[in-house]
């Protein structure tokens, strides 16, 4: 199991507890979950890096690389289903208002990245 299967399923443990414990072979599917994360940030990662730019060395390259990789794991472990924790049908929903500026200022971030100037 690759790290994005172990941060599933520790994350699954502790904050999906009823879908945890409906998994029927749990190494298995988060060994599957894991892999189809890294595909997720690989491909998140490619697009949010690019090519090398004009004029930039591949060192400048590198470092881009580095906070691409950053970026892709945040933006796809926010995304991703098994990140999201349980509804408590008990507990009342209340919005965050600087949780909703922070989402709303990934999302912009997310498509800069996507679509360039």
């Amino acid at each position: 199991m690759n790290h994005y299967g172990q941060l599933a399923m520790n994350h699954s443990r502790r904050h999906r507890p009823t879908a945890y414990a409906s998994i029927d072979g749990p190494a298995g599917f988060f060994t599957r979950a894991g892999e189809e994360i890294q595909d997720l940030v690989t491909i998140r990662h490619d697009e949010i890096l690019g090519s090398l730019r004009p004029g930039e060395n591949l060192e400048d390259y590198r470092l881009r690389s580095y906070q691409a990789r950053s970026m892709a794991e945040e933006l796809t472990l926010a995304d991703h289903h098994l990140f999201q924790a349980e509804d408590d049908p008990d507990e009342e929903t209340e919005t965050d208002p600087a949780m909703e500026r922070y989402w709303r200022e990934l999302d912009r971030i997310n498509q800069e990245f996507r679509n360039p100037v």
